[in-house]
């Protein structure tokens, strides 16, 4: 199974404004995770892991709040990234 990394931007009041899907896809799910962490930590100033939902989160100096969550690919997702 691959992973791929979605970084979700939200609202103030926690509605999804936007989805960015990043890449490489990643073998393994801890791969995807780390470079979550990653993400999170380099853009912006207040990060931190959500145990509840299992990502990581952020919010930068204008406020915006971002989570990176880590999902699963199916292989037919797989091969339109690909195409």
């Amino acid at each position: 199974m691959l992973f791929h990394l979605m970084r979700v931007e939200l609202d103030e009041d926690g509605r999804v404004v936007a989805r960015t899907d990043t890449q490489p896809l990643y073998e393994l799910r801890e791969d995807a995770m780390v470079m979550a962490e990653f993400e999170a930590a380099r853009c912006y100033s207040e990060y931190g892991y959500n145990a509840d939902s299992d990502c990581w989160w952020s919010r930068d100096r204008r406020g915006r709040r971002f989570r990176f969550e880590v999902q699963p690919v199916t292989a037919a997702d797989a091969i339109q990234q690909v195409a």
